[in-house]
């Protein structure tokens, strides 16, 4: 039989974090904010010592100690925690935190918040608690279709559970490119070590004959590793306890499979594997003789395997084969400088390096433990990537050809040709920088790694440009940032991706450069108004969102009111006066005097205020019809006094027409020159 056991097996940091603080702080005022993990006989463990689980405030008081676990709690519940005055112990893990941190802020800036995970489980209860606003969690039971009634122009944050299905993940990432959405912010939270556990599940499912997936049915992320092997492998198995080992139906040909979820301690998975290995003693015996053969002569750096025999204060005493046994000295037991003997009972393995062959003192062979876990810990990552799965590096140095970093104990060597997109001469800006990158080749032989940044860029362009294109369509609304100006338009980066906005589409007045209307560096919504993917061009407008300046005039003053305004323009049936910038009415000849005007220039000159009525407006051609004379107040016409000196003129006037009548008497009316002079009109009608 062959037994092959996941590295990735057991506690996740925050859960060995929250249960080595609990153990810690053991004590009858000790408790736990709601069950600590999922895994009934570490709770019962914790019991034994003294600490209670509580699921109310009510149930603290201010002498307790509060542990909150890994999962995280509420905003709410975190303050009411506080307010009863007990002494409270954050052990929400640190992946969970920075979420509650990203949801927090997003759902301030007005984003709705989508979180992709189980309800009903306490760290999703717990994210949706730090949310300002409206809050979507999705589960995929709809197979999306409750994410497609969103409304395009809604601003979206998705974040997930971090124990969330790696392949539903996939499966969303490709199914939003088809929502057409304006804003949306995807973080990808899955915890590192669900990715990597997930990913082993799938390796030991299409290799092993049966998987054991090790941890409670109510863990969800012991549920997503079963769920992921199940699916590969239908003999997949779920192992509370080793009672559901002997229903199970094992051959000594059998391949075995064995992975643990982020809530089993060891020891539970040590159990599962000594059942397993009692199938086929003769697994043992060749291992054991393996050892012995392989590292008889001690040769200090090598890594080996061997038993325990017994443990006390001094260290831990190994049989590794050959003639001498070998001492792990209690410094060198565990990273963190703790040890304790009861963790290691006789007939345990362990895995060592050799630190000295030869130990006067002891007459033993020097290791240590230590020094294989911190290998394991710092190559855990490299397990992560092997598929593609891109990951952080911190540059260290330049070398010839490109830059250097360090991950675990692999050298990381990227090539300059793969630092950007395009090609980087002087690469010594980038020491110190991070990278977010994937990995190209893995040497494990020389523990080295060559990687891109340029690949993960151009595959997170191709995402964007799906969904660009998917949202960036006629009439809809964008935000961009102005990039750069030129005479005949502006370039805008809507998503990183260059816009022309053509300056006739800036205003709708005329302007003459377009740093009239737009500033380079700062954010405007514009409406798409063209968009051609196989030209690669994008076609903005910044006048139509904005109301036409008539339509504002109409607004501001409308008909019967008064103004002052400048003339513009003279021509012979009126002229042109500028109510608003750039915003001209007619005043007709006809309303420009309450006298006849012969000659309008001799009463208007470009450059004059004067005070003005809206008469009316047309919309449809954009045009207003004004009134001066209707601003002018009404003339007044004297009353003429009758005196004697007056009457002189009257009978002068009266002896000429006289005089007329006499040189033409056939004639009764008036001439045409007589009929033409203003002063005669004036005076025809006098009787004398």
């Amino acid at each position: 039989m062959k037994i092959i056991v996941s590295d990735k097996s057991g506690f996740c940091f925050g859960v060995k974090n929250a249960v080595d603080t609990a153990i810690e702080r053991a004590g009858s005022n000790t408790c736990t904010f709601g069950q600590l993990i999922h895994n009934e006989s570490v709770i019962e463990r914790l019991k034994a010592k003294g600490v209670r689980v509580v699921n109310d405030v009510s149930e603290i008081t201010e002498k307790d100690t509060v542990i909150i676990r890994s999962h995280g709690v509420t905003a709410l519940t975190e303050q009411k925690l506080r307010e009863t005055g007990a002494e409270i112990v954050d052990r929400t893990c640190p992946f969970v935190a920075k979420i509650h941190s990203i949801v927090k802020e997003y759902s301030a800036k007005g984003y709705k918040i989508i979180i992709l995970g189980t309800p009903s489980h306490p760290e999703v209860v717990g994210i949706a608690g730090r949310c300002e606003g409206e809050v979507v969690i999705w589960d995929g039971a709809d197979e999306f279709e409750s994410l497609k009634s969103l409304h395009p122009d809604e601003k979206v944050c998705f974040v997930e559970q971090t124990t969330f299905s790696v392949p539903l993940y996939n499966i969303f990432l490709k199914k939003i490119q088809n929502i057409q959405l304006k804003t949306v912010e995807i973080f990808d939270t899955i915890c590192y070590t669900t990715v990597g556990r997930q990913k082993e599940a799938e390796k030991l499912a299409s290799e092993c004959d049966k998987v054991l997936v090790i941890g409670s049915k109510n863990s969800s992320n012991t549920a997503k590793l079963f769920s992921v092997s199940k699916a590969i492998n239908p003999k997949t198995y779920y192992v509370s306890s080793l009672c559901d080992l002997e229903r199970i139906n094992f051959s000594t040909k059998d391949a075995i499979g064995i992975i643990a979820g982020a809530s089993v301690p060891e020891e539970s998975i040590m159990e599962v594997k000594k059942y397993m290995e009692n199938f086929e003693a003769k697994v043992t015996e060749d291992f054991a003789k393996a050892v012995e053969e392989s590292f008889v002569d001690y040769k200090p750096g090598k890594r080996i395997k061997g038993t325990v025999v017994s443990a006390d204060d001094n260290g831990i005493l190994v049989n590794i084969g050959g003639k001498k046994d070998g001492l792990v000295r209690k410094d060198d037991v565990n990273l963190d400088g703790s040890y304790d003997p009861a963790q290691f009972a006789e007939g345990d393995k362990i895995e060592v390096k050799i630190v000295t062959a030869n130990d006067p003192d002891s007459g033993c062979v020097i290791l240590s433990k230590k020094a294989v876990d911190a290998i394991k810990e710092a190559d855990k990552i490299v397990e992560t990537i092997r598929n593609g799965e891109t990951f952080t590096i911190k540059i260290e140095k330049e070398v010839k050809g490109g830059l250097l970093s360090k991950l675990g104990t692999y050298t990381v060597f990227m090539p300059a040709s793969q630092v950007k997109e395009r090609f980087v001469k002087d690469l010594k800006p980038f020491v110190g920088k991070e990278f977010v990158v994937s990995a190209l080749e893995i040497d494990d032989g020389k523990h080295k790694i060559v990687v891109s940044h340029r690949k993960v860029v151009e595959e997170e362009r191709k995402v964007k440009e799906e969904i660009f294109w998917a949202n960036v369509v006629p009439n809809v609304v964008v935000s961009g940032v102005v990039k750069r100006i030129t005479p005949f338009g502006a370039f805008v980066s809507v998503d990183g991706f260059d816009c022309l906005a053509h300056i006739v589409d800036l205003s709708w007045t005329h302007i003459k450069t377009v740093d009239e209307v737009l500033e380079v560096g700062k954010n405007y919504e514009f409406l798409v108004l063209s968009a051609d993917r196989e030209k690669n061009k994008v076609s903005l407008g910044y006048k139509q969102l904005q109301p036409h300046p008539f339509v504002a005039c109409m607004e501001k003053h409308p008909v019967g009111s008064k103004l002052t305004g400048k003339i513009v323009s003279v021509v012979p049936f009126g002229v042109f006066v500028e109510v608003e910038p750039k915003i001209e009415g007619l005043v007709h000849v006809s309303e420009v005097s309450r006298t006849f005007v012969k000659d309008i220039n001799e009463v208007a000159k470009v450059g004059d205020e004067v005070e003005v009525m809206v008469m009316s407006y047309d919309e449809a051609n954009r045009k207003i019809n004004l009134s001066i004379k209707a601003c002018l107040p009404e003339e007044v016409k004297p009353v003429e006094e009758v005196t004697e000196n007056a009457e002189e003129p009257a009978k002068k006037v009266k002896k000429v027409r006289a005089k007329k009548n006499d040189e033409n008497e056939e004639s009764k009316e008036w001439s045409e020159d007589t009929a033409n002079n203003p002063f005669a009109d004036l005076l025809k009608d006098i009787q004398f």
